[in-house]
């Protein structure tokens, strides 16, 4: 049954995707990276509620097996930063948009959005270290490995 409803939408989509895209093409492409960090900014969010394990603490775990408890509170206030920094990429991408600096919008988007995400991954890293020095930490390679692993059993349960 769930196959037949993507059947359903793969082919609704191969219809109406391309005539979108002749209609309304230029606000379409400026609409996608606001709605991917919002996406991603809902999704770490609704990790955050009361009972759910917070992202963070997930990429952790995959890391560590338990975390000890002064790493779980940064795990949980790193999730909300991150649903911070989703909802200010979205903003900027959209404020750039409705600006009409179109170069603006296409550098961000297509580098600087990516270059700060990456800062924030790094630049936490760091400050990991230093603040909890105590323990033992993975790379950044290493640990985007397990956020990689992670977001795959993510993806698998949700099917």
């Amino acid at each position: 049954m769930k196959r037949a409803g993507y059947a359903v939408l793969f082919i609704v989509g191969i219809i109406v995707l391309p005539w979108l895209l002749r209609r309304f093409a230029p606000s379409f492409a400026y609409a996608i990276p606001v709605v991917v960090n919002l996406a991603l900014g809902v999704a770490f969010a609704l990790t955050l509620r009361c009972g759910s394990e917070p992202m963070i603490a997930r990429f952790a775990r995959a890391e560590r097996g338990a975390l000890e408890p002064d790493l779980a509170v940064h795990a949980r206030r790193l999730t909300w930063v991150w649903v911070a920094y989703f909802a200010a990429a979205a903003m900027w991408s959209a404020l750039l948009a409705a600006s009409g600096h179109v170069r603006l919008w296409i550098a961000f988007t297509s580098c600087g959005n990516y270059v700060a995400a990456a800062a924030l991954f790094v630049g936490e890293f760091y400050y990991r270290r230093r603040h909890f020095a105590q323990y033992e930490h993975a790379s950044p390679r290493a640990m985007w490995v397990h956020v990689r692993a992670v977001l795959r059993e993510l993806r698998g349960s949700a099917r």
